[in-house]
């Protein structure tokens, strides 16, 4: 299904496109295909007037460090600590950076960098906290720059991509799902998490070309 978006009104969200979710950090949260999404997200800037990056800047040791991956998912039980995951992202670190072949951090227009305290590891890019109360400031920029609408991809489908879409929809914005420029941690639950998200009023769509720009200066 193709799609029509206002050039001026619409930005572009890459949440988390980082080597820590890929197969280049096996140790880390690689997610299958993750390497793939690249030239998608290169298509998605293309369809807004603003780019707007999130990064997960992890500390080296943090409440969620899971001690084995088999300890992974498991519940902390922490207000801003959910579950363990194996230690990811981490500041310094080639887990941290975005993947290769996008643009470097500060030509983005926005960057949001989420989880640098210890206890608390937040998803979406537009809290720092699991309550979404802290705001990052993405809502305020966007807001002032008269965005309607976001075209979101990046990593992962069925966590941070899944909350950074929910925030946007509570937010006001109109939400658009590139499918190929993101892929999910558990690929079983995709299914699950696009029902979830449309019923929410997020529009998806299979590829960067089914969405057509208007008003492009």
């Amino acid at each position: 299904m193709a799609v029509q978006v206002n050039y001026q009104t619409t930005a572009v969200i890459d949440v988390d496109p980082e080597k820590g979710f890929t197969e280049l950090c096996p140790n880390e949260l690689p997610v299958v295909g993750a390497l793939e999404i690249v030239p998608e997200l290169l298509k998605n800037h293309t369809k807004g007037r603003l780019k707007l990056v999130s990064r997960d800047l992890h500390p080296p040791k943090a409440a969620w460090d899971a001690e084995t991956p088999a300890n992974m998912l498991e519940p902390v039980g922490l207000p801003n600590v959910d579950i363990k995951w194996n230690r990811h992202c981490v500041l310094g670190t080639t887990g941290a950076e975005l993947l290769d072949g996008l643009p470097p951090v500060l030509e983005y227009d926005f960057q949001v960098n989420k989880g640098m305290d210890p206890d608390a590891h937040p998803y979406g890019i537009f809290y720092h906290d699991v309550a979404d109360t802290k705001t990052t400031g993405a809502n305020e920029f966007l807001k002032f720059n008269k965005i309607d609408t976001v075209v979101i991809g990046g990593l992962a489908l069925d966590f941070c991509v899944k909350k950074s879409v929910i925030q946007a929809l509570d937010l006001g914005f109109n939400v658009i799902v590139n499918l190929a420029s993101s892929r999910a941690v558990l690929p079983d639950t995709v299914d699950t998490v696009i029902a979830e998200l449309k019923e929410k009023g997020a529009v998806f769509v299979d590829s960067a070309d089914d969405i057509i720009v208007k008003n492009f200066v």
